[in-house]
């Protein structure tokens, strides 16, 4: 063996044993906690590489009933409520007793039914090619809760939709559905994460989303979390970027909307239920410092209008929870609200058979 060799042995050595080793524990301590389903945990926190935001948590059910899928359902039993929305509607941000139809089924004593949504199809045309195609007929719902996200109402409820849309069940089940996952990653201990980490950990400090980060970063003046970050608000940045649309025209177009369909369902005796779900940003906002962004009025605009169908006002539900100093409400990681919520919500909104 030359001495050139030797020493290039050498060198490769002192370069390669200290970059596996710092990768291994950043690995171990911090991004694997983050990126993998080792332990579950928001979104928030692994976009952002917040490890002092991670709420580490396991899915369990402790409720005395559940709610059931519409694929379950295909001897047409009876459900007293059914439910349509995104992913607050469908597990969330996981943890205990994820289903929020869970409390309703429980709190009430009814059989609740969800529907997972269909990426081609709005949510309003959907429960109208269930009441047009005799679904509802059959079922005999005394409630139907249309839901979503309040960043995202604008996008699926200021169009017109389609209320005379009808086809069979079957072919109706055979549209894609959208399924809303974690997003962990199969990704082994040297990886692109142990970088970002140490990135994002540096760029936070002068940016409130690190410049480029869908996670933005903002401290509150009191603890609301139960994690090392308990008084930093982690929220999605299209909480803000959203906010813009809120106009008096597109709520009136919602509300609009919400009424027609409303009307359709009380020709067969059905209540519409539209349940909002009030963005991270929009209920912790009066509580940031020095918050330079603007405020939502969403719900602000949308109460005084006039409704043929009940508002679900998540808002002002969880706001009296925060002015008890509830900690996680929602998940400090996460842009999804915890059990808390759901159980407030519906003690204070109870449906009847």
């Amino acid at each position: 063996m030359t001495a050139h060799y030797k020493k290039f042995c050498i060198l490769f050595i002192l370069i390669a044993v200290p970059f596996i080793a710092g990768n291994y524990l950043l690995w171990k301590s911090v991004t694997e906690k983050l990126l993998t389903a080792v332990s579950d945990g928001g979104d928030l926190a692994r976009m952002g590489y917040i490890l002092d935001s991670k709420y580490f948590r396991k899915n369990r059910t402790d409720l005395p009933r559940v709610h059931r899928e519409i694929d379950d359902n295909t001897g047409f039993r009876h459900a007293d409520v059914i439910t349509i929305g995104d992913s607050f509607s469908n597990f969330g941000g996981g943890g205990r007793n994820r289903f929020y139809q869970d409390y309703i089924a429980s709190i009430n004593d009814l059989e609740v039914e969800n529907i997972t949504p269909f990426a081609e199809l709005n949510f309003l045309t959907v429960v109208a090619i269930l009441d047009n195609n005799g679904y509802l007929d059959r079922v005999r719902p005394r409630s139907v809760i249309v839901s979503s996200s309040e960043k995202l109402c604008m996008e699926r409820f200021v169009l017109p939709a389609d209320l005379e849309r009808n086809m069979p069940l079957d072919q109706l089940l055979q549209y894609k559905r959208i399924y809303y996952g974690k997003g962990q990653q199969n990704v082994k201990f040297i990886n692109t994460g142990n970088l970002n980490y140490l990135k994002y950990k540096l760029l936070y400090c002068f940016s409130p989303n690190a410049f480029f980060s869908n996670t933005y970063q903002l401290k509150l003046d009191r603890d609301f979390f139960s994690v090392k970050n308990s008084n930093v608000l982690l929220f999605y940045k299209n909480d803000v970027k959203s906010i813009k649309h809120d106009t008096d025209e597109n709520l009136r177009k919602l509300n609009d909307n919400m009424n027609r369909l409303a009307d359709k369902l009380a020709r067969k005796g059905i209540r519409l239920y539209f349940m909002p779900c009030v963005d991270k940003y929009d209920l912790y906002s009066d509580y940031l410092v020095n918050n330079k962004y603007p405020q939502s009025v969403f719900f602000e605009k949308l109460r005084p209008l006039p409704k043929r169908y009940e508002l679900i006002d998540t808002k002002e539900v969880l706001q009296k929870l925060l002015q008890k100093g509830e900690k996680d409400v929602f998940y400090p990681d996460d842009s999804h609200w915890s059990w808390k919520a759901s159980e407030a919500i519906f003690s204070r909104y109870r449906f009847d058979r």
